[in-house]
């Protein structure tokens, strides 16, 4: 999947890492990236195309997210990126919920992967921690770059990964999966939490 020359769809992409999802693309030589955000007065990429979409309207997602996926596919397939977390794999008590949303999204990422592979559609799960945006201004401690890992996502679709670990905290997690909840949650043998 080269990003160069594409039509791209980006949802949220009226701030934090959806905006920089689209200035990304258009960086990496997008011909035309749509702006979802549920106001599209509030997209000010330049040369972006704002499109109504609310992603927890069921109508507003049938009629722009899941119709690109027959679209891809009459066109030869595509790529899609889902944004997951590193809360896919782990689970913190104060998150508990997020983490149980974000792992089910995996799941369905994974069947969407396979499901759409006959297609020539590539799915990609992005993985990372906290990012330096709104969503966790009240958060301290490290954050990524949301422009950096768009680009890191952008990068992942091109070389044709199936994940993109996005920063240190997911590529530790994600390391730690095969030793189990031992490795997984240190501190339950009076360790660190690697989250």
């Amino acid at each position: 999947m080269k990003i160069d020359g594409s039509v791209a769809f980006v949802t949220g992409a009226n701030r934090g890492l959806g905006e920089q999802f689209v200035k990304a693309l258009f960086e990496a030589g997008a011909a035309k990236v749509y702006a979802g955000a549920r106001d599209p007065a509030k997209v000010t990429v330049p040369g972006a195309v704002p499109v109504a979409v609310d992603i927890t309207d069921h109508e507003s997602v049938r009629a722009a997210s899941r119709a690109f996926a027959p679209v891809l596919g009459r066109n030869g397939g595509g790529a899609l990126v889902n944004v997951l977390s590193v809360l896919s794999w782990v689970s913190i008590p104060v998150s508990a919920g997020y983490a149980a949303a974000k792992s089910a999204e995996w799941s369905v990422t994974n069947a969407l992967r396979v499901a759409l592979a006959e297609q020539g559609t590539q799915v990609t799960a992005l993985h990372v921690g906290y990012l330096a945006t709104e969503m966790a201004a009240m958060v301290s401690g490290p954050k990524a770059d949301p422009g950096d890992v768009a680009r890191a996502a952008l990068a992942g679709v091109e070389a044709g990964l199936h994940e993109v670990l996005a920063d240190e905290v997911s590529k530790q997690v994600q390391a730690a999966l095969p030793g189990g909840p031992d490795e997984l949650y240190p501190q339950l043998h009076g360790g660190q939490s690697l989250v």
